[in-house]
């Protein structure tokens, strides 16, 4: 199998959250047809050819916490794995040459685990690495978030790339 990264099991990497972002809210929003509130990725604070390491700040204030369980305020999966899709989205859409021109979507997901909740107050890292190399517009990559020291949720992602009709 051509796999360009393995995660290795119990590996929690180290991060500079104060590092300066390589991609600010600005440039992410230039990139990704996603808005707020549905935009789930305030900066980049790594990036390679591989991989890519995304920062997401959840607070109180996030539209989804209203309903999604008011006394008891969690991040909802889908919107985990979406994270994970924006966060590797941002890491093949930035190889081309007019990134805002494209949209990624959804093709299989699969291997997801959701370890801890993701709760108000925490910071997000979400690291995601291509497993091969983009063939055809298709992408298959690896996504994992962390809350401090904790992994909280992982999943592969294959998706598409696709010039956008408008």
């Amino acid at each position: 199998m051509n796999k360009i990264k393995k995660f290795k099991k119990n590996d929690i990497p180290k991060f500079d959250l104060k590092k300066k972002p390589i991609l600010d809210i600005k440039n992410i929003m230039k990139i990704l047809p996603h808005k707020p509130p549905f935009l789930l990725v305030d900066k980049i604070i790594d990036l390679t050819q591989n991989s890519i390491v995304g920062i997401k700040n959840v607070t109180i204030n996030e539209s989804f916490f209203i309903g999604h369980f008011p006394r008891e305020p969690i991040m909802p999966g889908v919107l985990q794995i979406e994270a994970i899709a924006q966060v590797g989205g941002l890491l093949v859409l930035n190889k081309l040459s007019n990134p805002e021109l494209y949209s990624t979507y959804f093709l299989k997901i699969d291997k997801v685990k959701f370890k801890y909740k993701i709760v108000p107050g925490d910071v997000v890292i979400f690291q995601v690495y291509l497993l091969k190399s983009m063939k055809r517009g298709i992408v298959h990559m690896q996504g994992k978030g962390y809350v401090g020291n904790k992994l909280v949720v992982e999943a592969d992602v294959i998706a598409k790339i696709v010039k956008n009709s408008l």
